[in-house]
C-alpha cells in the first residue's frame, strides 16, 4: 500500500491509500468509509479485489490520517463532494467505480447526484447509507400497515442521530469508552458463526469525535424537508441490503435502490458492519457490478426481495421424477422460479418433469444422480454451480418406502433406506448448503420428512426411523444455519397419493406377497386421494413463510398435535400392525 496526500479545496489534507499501483488498463475502485471508521474498514475487501482492479481508499476529513478542518461547516455536503472530486483527480484516471459504506455511502450519493461529478463515476455500490433526501421520502411513503411499521422501525433505529446532535454529551460518552462498547456490541449483530471475520482494532478516539461533525453539519434538514423533485443520477447503482442492519433498515435500503433505473438491489446476510464481517461477499458483489457496468450489461432496475421469495430464483428438487418431487418442481415454476434443476435416478422420468417445468414457464435442467452417493452429490453441486450458479431453494425430497418389523429388517435393508432417506438429505444439505453459506445471501432448504417421524409404527420401523432422523436433522440444521440467513424446514406429509406405495419394500415377504401388499397399500392411498400437488403448494408456501416443521394433510397435523398432547396414545397406536389393517 502506498499513501499520498491530496489537498482539498479548503486546504484540508486527505490521506489517500492505494492498495495497488494504478494501472490505466484496469478499472479503478474508490472506497469511502463511514462513521466512526477510517480506510482500514476496507482492508479485507481490497485484499480480495487487488488482483483484478486498482483499489484505492481515502480517510474522510477528520478521520484516520487526514487532517481535521478548523470548523464544523467544512463538513457540509458540498465540501464532501469536492473532496471526492479531488481524490479522483489525483488518481489520473477518467472514471472510478465508487463503493461506500455508512456515511461514506451518504456522501457518495451526494456525489453521484451532482451534475458536474457524476460523469466521473462509472458505477456506485452503496452499503448501509442512503441518500438523505431519499430517506426523507421513505419516511413519507407508507400507504399500508406494513409500510407504516417499517417506517416506525427506521425512526426508532435512527434515534441515535438526535443523541449525536446534542452538545457535549456524545463527546463525554466517547471519552468514557461507553460509545465504543455500544458500537462493538452492534458490530456483532448479524455476524456469521462460520464465515465472519473480526478485524484488528483500527478506530481511534478522534475518529469518533471528529466524525460527529458529519451529523451536526448535515442533519436533520435533508431528511425532514426533502425536495419535491428528488435528485437523480445517470450512474448505475447497486444497493447491497444487509438483512440484519440495525441502523439502516432493509426496507429503507430497498426503497432507495428501487427509485433508480439501471441498477439493482441485492439482499445479503450480515449486520451494519458487513463490510468487515463478510469482506468476501462485498468484494464478490462489487467486482461483479463493476464487470457488468464495464461490459454494458447492467440492464434495467432489479429489486430482489430476499431469500424467502420464489420469483426469479434457482431451485433444485431431488427425487423430482414423480410424485411430490415432480409436483414441487412444477409448482416452483408456476410461482415464478427462473430455473428448476430436476434431479432423479430415473432420467426418463426426470426429463418428463423437466418438460412440465418448461410448460409452467421456467427453465429446466436434468441431472441423473444417486443421492446416497456423497461424491456424486458434491460433483452435482459443482456442476450446478458452474452452469447455473448457487441454488437458492433446495428441496431434499428423494426417498424410498419400506414396511416391516424390526427383526424382519436386515442390515442390507437398513443400509439401503438409510442411504437414500437420511444420507441423501445430509449429502444434499452439505453440498448445496456450503455454497449458500459461502455466497452470504441466505437461502432455503426444504427436507421432506413424513408424519411417520412423529407417529411410530412397529410395522414401519426402518421408514419411521429415517424420517424421524430427517426431522431431527432439519431442526438442528435450522439452528446451525440461522445466522447465515438460511431457513431450514421439515415438511411432514401424511398419506399422499403417489407411486411410493407401489415401490415400497416389504421385508420378509415373497415377491408375490410383496406385490399384493403394494396393491393394497396403493388402493388405500388412492382412496385417501391427498394429491402431491397439494403437498407441493404447501412446500412452496413454506419457502415464503419459513416454518420449522410443516405437517401436511389432516392426519399429519393431528398426529403432530397428539405427539405433544398425548404421547402415550401415540405409543399405543404404534403397537398396531398397519399391514394387517
Amino acid at each position: 500500500m502506498t499513501t499520498s496526500s491530496v489537498t482539498a479545496s479548503d486546504g484540508v489534507c486527505l490521506a489517500v491509500h492505494a492498495y495497488t499501483e494504478i494501472d490505466a488498463r484496469r478499472p479503478t475502485i474508490l472506497a469511502i468509509h463511514g462513521y466512526p471508521d477510517n480506510h482500514h474498514v476496507w482492508d479485507g475487501v481490497a485484499e480480495r479485489l487487488a488482483d483484478r482492479y486498482n483499489f484505492v481508499a481515502y480517510d474522510v476529513r477528520g478521520a484516520g490520517e487526514s487532517s481535521k478542518p478548523a470548523n464544523r461547516s467544512a463538513y457540509r455536503f458540498p465540501q464532501l463532494v469536492s473532496d471526492i472530486a479531488a481524490v479522483i483527480d489525483s488518481l489520473g484516471v477518467d472514471q472510478v467505480h465508487l463503493v461506500a459504506h455508512d456515511w461514506g455511502s451518504i456522501q457518495a450519493w451526494a456525489a453521484v447526484t451532482d451534475e458536474p461529478l457524476m460523469d466521473r463515476v462509472a458505477s456506485f455500490t452503496s452499503i448501509s447509507g442512503p441518500h438523505l433526501n431519499y430517506a426523507g421520502k421513505f419516511l413519507r411513503s407508507p400507504r399500508t400497515p406494513r409500510a407504516v411499521a417499517d417506517v416506525a422501525k427506521q425512526v426508532l433505529a435512527s434515534s441515535y442521530i438526535w443523541f449525536f446532535l446534542c452538545p457535549g454529551l456524545p463527546e463525554l460518552t466517547i471519552r468514557s469508552r461507553a460509545t465504543v462498547k455500544v458500537f462493538d456490541a452492534v458490530e456483532r449483530i448479524g455476524r456469521s458463526s462460520t464465515r465472519s471475520q473480526r478485524p484488528a482494532p483500527y478506530r481511534s478516539t478522534h475518529d469518533y469525535l471528529n466524525g460527529l461533525n458529519l451529523y451536526r453539519a448535515n442533519m436533520p434538514a435533508p431528511i425532514l424537508a426533502p425536495p419535491e423533485q428528488l435528485p437523480e443520477t445517470r450512474v448505475p447503482v447497486q444497493v447491497l441490503v444487509a438483512r440484519k442492519d440495525y441502523f439502516v433498515s432493509p426496507p429503507l435500503q430497498r426503497f432507495t435502490g428501487s427509485l433508480l433505473p439501471g441498477g439493482r438491489v441485492v439482499p445479503i446476510e450480515g449486520g451494519h458492519w458487513v463490510v468487515t464481517s463478510r469482506p468476501d461477499v462485498i468484494a464478490r458483489l462489487t467486482g461483479e457490478w463493476v464487470d457488468l457496468v464495464t461490459a454494458g450489461a447492467a440492464g434495467d432496475s432489479v429489486v430482489n426481495t430476499g431469500s424467502r421469495d420464489v420469483v426469479g430464483k434457482l431451485a433444485l428438487v431431488t427425487g423430482a421424477g414423480a410424485g411430490i418431487g415432480r409436483a414441487t418442481a412444477v409448482e416452483l415454476a408456476r410461482q415464478g422460479a427462473a430455473t428448476v434443476v430436476v434431479v432423479d435416478l430415473d432420467v426418463d422420468s426426470a426429463n418428463d418433469t423437466a418438460e412440465a417445468v418448461r410448460a409452467a414457464g421456467a427453465e429446466a435442467a436434468v441431472y441423473q444422480v444417486d443421492v446416497s452417493d456423497e461424491t456424486a452429490m458434491h460433483e452435482l453441486a459443482a456442476q450446478v454451480h458452474d452452469k447455473h450458479g448457487v441454488v437458492d431453494i433446495l428441496v431434499n425430497n428423494a426417498g424410498i418406502g419400506m414396511a416391516g418389523r424390526f427383526l424382519e429388517t436386515t442390515p442390507e435393508h437398513w443400509d439401503t433406506i438409510m442411504g437414500v432417506n437420511v444420507r441423501g438429505v445430509i449429502n444434499g444439505s452439505r453440498a448445496f448448503g456450503a455454497q449458500m453459506v459461502e455466497r452470504g445471501q441466505g437461502g432455503t432448504i426444504i427436507n421432506v420428512s413424513s408424519a411417520a417421524a412423529f407417529l411410530p409404527s412397529k410395522s414401519m420401523v426402518a421408514y419411521g426411523t429415517t424420517k424421524a432422523a430427517v426431522l431431527a436433522l432439519s431442526e438442528s440444521l435450522r439452528a446451525d444455519l440461522a445466522d447465515e440467513g438460511i431457513t431450514v424446514t421439515a415438511v411432514c406429509p401424511g398419506f399422499v397419493n403417489t407411486n411410493i406405495a407401489k415401490s415400497t419394500v416389504y421385508t420378509n415377504l415373497s415377491t408375490e406377497q410383496q406385490e399384493r401388499a403394494r396393491q393394497k397399500a396403493d388402493a388405500a392411498y388412492r382412496r385417501r386421494n391427498y394429491t402431491p400437488e397439494a403437498v407441493a403448494r404447501a412446500i412452496v408456501k413454506a419457502v415464503r413463510t419459513g416454518p420449522a416443521v410443516l405437517p401436511v394433510a389432516a392426519e399429519s397435523r393431528v398426529g403432530y398435535a397428539l405427539r405433544r398432547i398425548s404421547p402415550s396414545l401415540v405409543r399405543l397406536f404404534a403397537r398396531f400392525d398397519l399391514r394387517q389393517m
